[in-house]
């Protein structure tokens, strides 16, 4: 469990910091006023370095307790032959560079290139979070580029929602903000969608099989969770074009529910994928107690699972949009926040209900 919370809050720390250095790049007169201090962005960084580490000693404590090999051994092992390791190495090296310029006095005159260098260290940590994805380790340059340009569209989406959600300070230029984050959250949705789906394509081709896997449970949950995420982005990009009350709180919901999404992802990265034999994955350990509780599968009967809709499937699904278009209503007519987020979780559980029945 402590690896899922640390690789959540993982996503959370890249997200901040790649908010924060877009916000940088653009003009003062296009985004609200918001404030992310020093310190906090030092904390940020930190966070990054101490948190990716965890995978560090995760792999370490995996191979000591079983192999038995020499602590000593796989410490140099793991940090220097390893994508794992060699990544780790210049996350910490790009830190230190940007609390570097973090921690410059005013009157430096390294000073003005601070917010020119950090989106740079930044980027450069992205690519090599990207490098050290399993993906990379397993499909090479195919699957490097996958994951990275997947990684890089979420944190750019994500950054900016989470800093001019929770951060800002002054809400005002935002019809001029959404004429440049709107488009650009759409385009990076669609990239992270579609290098999402050549990822999911090469990591579990059998996508309706692997569900009888706990990869293949928080995939599908996952994918659930897009859907009202999408539906509140689109209530933020336009239906709230001008300054109001609302504004925030409606970006904070979304922010919420997106940050659900990161932990789900964390928890997939914990999992072993099924990549091409489901079979093969359970024989080497058990099928989701969750998806076996649910639907009372006979594992005698294979993996080859299919779905065929019937009356309680149907009207499952029916639930799940009904759900989630009332609790976006009534939140939008008595501004109950809450709502959205409760109407979120219903879609998310009565759609995978709805599979589940439809599973034979």
């Amino acid at each position: 469990m402590i690896y899922i919370f640390s690789e959540a809050l993982l996503y959370v720390c890249f997200a901040i910091l790649t908010g924060v250095s877009v916000l940088a790049l653009v003009p003062e007169n296009k985004k609200p006023r918001y404030r992310v201090s020093d310190n906090a962005l030092t904390w940020v960084i930190t966070g990054i370095v101490a948190l990716s580490s965890l995978q560090i000693i995760k792999l370490i404590i995996f191979y000591n307790v079983n192999l038995d090999y020499e602590l000593s051994y796989l410490i140099f092992t793991v940090l220097g032959d390893y994508n794992v390791g060699k990544a780790w190495f210049i996350t910490v090296i790009t830190a230190m560079a940007m609390l570097y310029f973090l921690g410059l006095k005013p009157n430096s005159k390294v000073l003005r290139y601070k917010w020119m260098a950090i989106p740079i260290l930044t980027a450069i940590q992205l690519i090599t979070f990207g490098y050290a994805s399993h993906s990379a380790s397993i499909y090479g340059w195919a699957g490097f580029a996958a994951h990275t340009v997947h990684f890089i569209s979420a944190m750019v989406w994500i950054g900016v929602m989470l800093v001019i959600g929770w951060c800002t300070s002054e809400l005002r230029n935002w019809t001029a903000f959404l004429r440049w984050f709107t488009p650009l959250a759409i385009v990076c949705v669609i990239v992270a969608i579609l290098a999402g789906l050549l990822l999911m394509s090469r990591l579990s081709p059998q996508y309706v099989g692997s569900w009888i896997t706990s990869y293949g449970q928080a995939m599908l949950i996952k994918h659930l969770l897009i859907v009202p995420i999408i539906a509140v982005a689109f209530i933020n990009s336009f239906l709230l074009r001008k300054e109001s009350v609302k504004t925030l709180s409606w970006l904070r919901v979304e922010s919420i529910v997106v940050i659900l999404l990161l932990a789900v992802t964390a928890f997939m990265g914990q999992q072993a994928p099924p990549h091409d034999d489901v079979n093969e994955l359970l024989e080497e350990g058990s099928p989701s107690a969750l998806f076996m509780f649910i639907t009372g599968y006979d594992l005698n009967r294979g993996i080859d699972l299919n779905i065929v809709p019937n009356a309680i499937s149907l009207s499952l699904t029916a639930a799940a949009f009904l759900s989630l278009i009332a609790g976006l209503l009534w939140a939008w007519r008595k501004q109950r926040l809450l709502w959205p987020f409760v109407a979120a979780l219903l879609f998310v559980s009565f759609g995978y209900m709805a599979l589940m029945v439809a599973v034979v």
